[in-house]
């Protein structure tokens, strides 16, 4: 199904339920996509101050929005998360949580056959320094080039997620894969190609825009996304 559309954190749909720890604390899921063939999800989570032991079962990639917490890896390595630090913690990961005050989280989750085993669990703080890359431009684009890092990579090459900005711009959108983002700053309008209505996000919105949508992306300010793709 082809879609775009925004999540805003304050949306009807949160699914809550008791927090893994038994100690009375709660979490809550709002789910913004999944792909047609169930290998790629993606959504809003938080949890209430809690502890418990997890394993991953697939490769999780998540964008911290708000909220402290602790993960402690089987390694002995501690990972200290707030606000903006990225987590990765492919399949077979096995840790530790210890939320601190209740954190808030985009997860984006890819349970296809690529999965990586044995890849290693990783933290990149909001202030780590970063391999940006350059964007080439359009012939004829007067706006300074964009910017980009990768922060994963599934093993197939299906899955990755990583962070986007730009300068104010006005262009097209016509995926070829599904994505869903996160804004970290900045504000954008989309027109829905069809004549479907224009959508609208802010910073902790989520922006998905699936594979073969089609549109008109307005920046109305500088953009910073985290964002993860699919090509299913």
């Amino acid at each position: 199904m082809t879609q775009i559309r925004v999540v805003h954190p304050g949306d009807d749909g949160w699914v809550r339920a008791p927090g893994p720890g038994g100690d009375g604390s709660m979490t809550g899921q709002l789910e913004a996509f999944t792909s047609p063939d169930g290998l790629f999800t993606s959504g809003l989570w938080w949890r209430d101050p809690d502890e418990w032991a997890f394993e991953r079962a697939y490769d999780e990639v998540a964008f911290i929005t708000g909220g402290a917490a602790e993960m402690e890896m089987d390694d002995g390595r501690l990972f200290t998360l707030a606000s903006g630090d990225v987590v990765i913690t492919p399949f077979g990961s096995k840790g530790v949580w210890r939320v601190r005050e209740r954190v808030t989280k985009l997860y984006a989750i890819y349970e296809g056959p690529g999965m990586t085993p044995g890849a290693e669990a990783a933290w990149i703080g909001a202030d780590a320094e970063k391999d940006w890359v350059v964007l080439p431009t359009e012939p004829g684009d007067p706006n300074e080039p964009g910017e980009e890092w990768y922060a994963f990579r599934s093993a197939d090459g299906m899955f990755s997620t990583g962070v986007w900005k730009r300068v104010p711009e006005t262009g097209p959108v016509d995926k070829d894969a599904d994505e869903v983002a996160v804004l970290i700053r900045g504000e954008v309008e989309i027109d829905i190609a069809g004549d479907g209505g224009t959508v609208a996000g802010g910073p902790g919105d989520v922006l998905v825009t699936a594979k073969g949508c089609r549109g008109t992306w307005r920046a109305q300010s500088f953009i910073e996304k985290f964002w993860a793709v699919y090509h299913g």
